[in-house]
């Protein structure tokens, strides 16, 4: 006989025949929770790069060996596993795949308080603060400036292109403007934001494309491309106090449509607004 005889099911539901008998087992089998775990945090860590070959042979031990076990799916629950005296020694294994597998790290505390942290994009947080800025002090100018305008760059329309920003003025492409949140590298910032920028700029016809940078040291040299667009490069230093990062977007922006539109744009209020504001910077410096 396998397992625990259960005699009071015995004799209420076979009326004392011998047989079949009234068990009750445990059925070992290799597909458990803490198999499902381990097997799916070692899975998706073969899948990084740059692991080293060591430690990719010692996964993909771990792989066969669970051959059979099912493997959580992507976006579902994980399922939660309490220990206890049957899965002591997945002990230490557990936690590490729990942490694989909510995307989370080891922390290392030293005193009694904790606090929460947390993780943001810097190029995110920097292209809408310019944005939002650029918005306000273009708004005196009229027309629009949309925000991840999408076109194309080819005839079939496969080749899909979203400038940071772009001014429309009765829908037309007055001006465009990139927002980038890099360091420059030995002395200066990447080629590739200019290809970048005179694609766009051969796609909407403009003879000027703008660059805005984080940080400073950035000339506002214009780089004259052959054949191609004049592409200005300008930064924002953000250590400074509001008002005067204020004042930089308000003269950006007070460039950009002079050479975009010949002073068109330009209202006589703007000019006094303008000035009013460069007098109240001046004052606080």
């Amino acid at each position: 006989m396998r397992g625990r005889w259960r005699i009071g099911d015995q004799l209420t539901r076979r009326g004392g025949q011998p047989l079949p008998v009234e068990v009750s087992f445990d059925d070992y089998v290799e597909d458990i929770a803490e198999n499902q775990l381990v097997l799916t945090a070692a899975t998706r860590l073969l899948r990084l790069p740059g692991v080293p070959a060591d430690v990719v042979g010692r996964l993909g031990r771990v792989v066969r060996v669970l051959d059979g076990v099912t493997a959580i799916p992507v976006g579902a629950p994980v399922p939660v596993v309490r220990p206890d005296r049957r899965n002591a020694r997945y002990s230490a294994v557990l936690p590490l795949a729990s942490l694989v597998l909510s995307g989370a790290s080891l922390e290392q505390r030293a005193g009694s308080l904790v606090g929460t942290g947390f993780l943001v994009d810097m190029w995110s947080v920097f292209e809408d603060f310019v944005t939002a800025a650029l918005r306000e002090a273009f708004r005196p100018y009229g027309g629009e400036l949309v925000a991840q305008y999408a076109s194309t760059l080819d005839v079939e329309g496969t080749v899909k292109i979203a400038p940071d920003l772009v001014w429309l003025v009765d829908g037309e492409v007055q001006a465009c403007i990139d927002v980038k949140y890099k360091v420059e590298k030995h002395g200066q910032y990447p080629n590739p934001d200019l290809y970048q920028m005179a694609a766009y700029c051969r796609r909407f016809g403009l003879g000027e494309g703008w660059l805005v940078y984080a940080g400073e040291g950035c000339e506002d040299v214009p780089t004259i491309l052959l054949g191609g667009p004049i592409i200005a490069r300008s930064s924002v230093e953000l250590d400074r106090a509001g008002d005067v990062i204020r004042l930089d977007f308000c003269r950006f922006s007070a460039q950009v449509v002079e050479r975009a539109a010949g002073g068109a744009f330009r209202p006589a209020s703007t000019i006094a607004d303008r000035n009013a504001l460069t007098h109240e910077v001046e004052f606080l410096r």
